[in-house]
């Protein structure tokens, strides 16, 4: 008769639910568990090095891209906006890896009879232009990029897919308005630089909530930077092979990731 008592009471804990986790702890490379069970007694039970491994490197990675305290330390919004802007990025960097091509295969690279110094002449004075281009018009409008800052940022984007545009035409217009095709190309290239970098600061105060602009624009900064490797290595080893000398394949690539 003394044994029933127990038998029920065996049977009811194992009706009950999973103990839950009160607190991980983490030390020499392992992370114990602590639980509690039906008797609120805290008992441990050893969690892997895996678990260590994988926090580590998600603690590392939100290190690295977001800012401290994230997400209570941003907007709500600020997530959505970074992924749309990372794609964006993307998306130019190996458009700008077709544009490249484009303008040194007309300035005569890899042509025996091209003369080195006559393509060297023409990329210095399309860069040139568009240098002179871009100081115009930051003297023009410098002053109204506090206003409207969301038009000012879609302008930018606009004017940087006119420019990558006006690169893969230019080519095509024959040697006589090259190198004016050309520098109109750098010209609204170095714009949408000027305009994107003169809104950075107010969309980054926009999404600081606790006074964090520096850090906030430092993970922007380090997210640019990913981008801007993981374009280059798929640019490198993916993207140009895979197009390779085809205008075809070209034009469909460049069309597709401006539509992007």
């Amino acid at each position: 008769a003394a044994e029933m008592p127990a038998r029920r009471r065996t049977r009811s804990l194992g009706r009950s639910r999973a103990p839950s986790i009160v607190v991980t702890e983490f030390c020499d490379g392992k992370a114990l568990r602590y639980r509690a069970d039906a008797s609120s007694a805290l008992k441990a039970d050893d969690a892997g090095t895996m678990f260590v491994r994988k926090t580590a490197c998600f603690a590392f990675l939100r290190a690295a891209f977001l800012p401290a305290g994230y997400p209570a330390s941003v907007r709500p919004e600020y997530f959505t906006f970074q992924v749309f802007d990372t794609v964006q990025a993307a998306s130019s960097y190996l458009r700008s890896i077709l544009t490249t091509s484009a303008i040194l295969k007309a300035s005569g690279v890899g042509e025996g009879a091209a003369s080195p110094m006559a393509a060297a002449v023409a990329w210095v004075l399309r860069d040139g232009f568009g240098m002179c281009g871009s100081l115009l018009f930051a003297s023009l409008v410098g002053s109204g990029f506090d206003e409207n800052v969301k038009e000012w940022r879609l302008f930018a984007d606009l004017i940087n897919d006119v420019g990558l545009s006006l690169n893969m035409l230019a080519p095509l217009v024959g040697d006589d308005y090259f190198v004016l095709v050309a520098a109109l190309g750098a010209t609204c290239t170095t714009i949408c630089g000027m305009v994107a970098g003169a809104t950075r600061a107010s969309i980054t105060a926009h999404f600081a909530l606790r006074g964090n602009i520096a850090d906030v624009s430092a993970k922007e900064g380090a997210q640019e930077t990913a981008v801007t490797v993981l374009g280059l290595l798929v640019g490198s080893y993916t993207f140009a092979p895979l197009i390779g000398d085809s205008v075809g394949l070209v034009w469909f690539a460049f069309g597709a990731l401006t539509l992007l």
